[in-house]
């Protein structure tokens, strides 16, 4: 059986093939910096950092949601599907 932090990082990296699939200027030059799991499952946060225009990053992928949690569940097996929650990347200054 594998921990959270595993989870996470399949997750992180099924999400981030499946925007490199997605056709919308809006998420050029967009990453995948982190995401973390509720401990219940049904959250998965999404922690993005768009090198350009980030509210409109932001918005389209608001628009792409049910596109990326049908790529996740092709790339990912889990037995619920979490509800998507992106926000902007702020790494804390050390």
């Amino acid at each position: 059986m594998y921990g959270r932090a595993h989870l996470e990082e399949r997750l992180k990296r099924a999400l981030a093939e499946a925007l490199q699939g997605l056709e919308d200027p809006r998420l050029f030059l967009l990453t995948v910096e982190a995401v973390r799991l509720s401990p219940d499952g049904q959250v998965l946060t999404v922690y993005v950092e768009a090198f350009a225009e980030e509210e409109k990053a932001l918005a389209a992928l608001e628009h792409a949601k049910g596109r990326l949690l049908s790529a996740l569940a092709e790339r990912v097996r889990l037995r619920r599907l979490p509800r998507l929650a992106f926000v902007p990347w702020r790494p804390q200054p050390s």
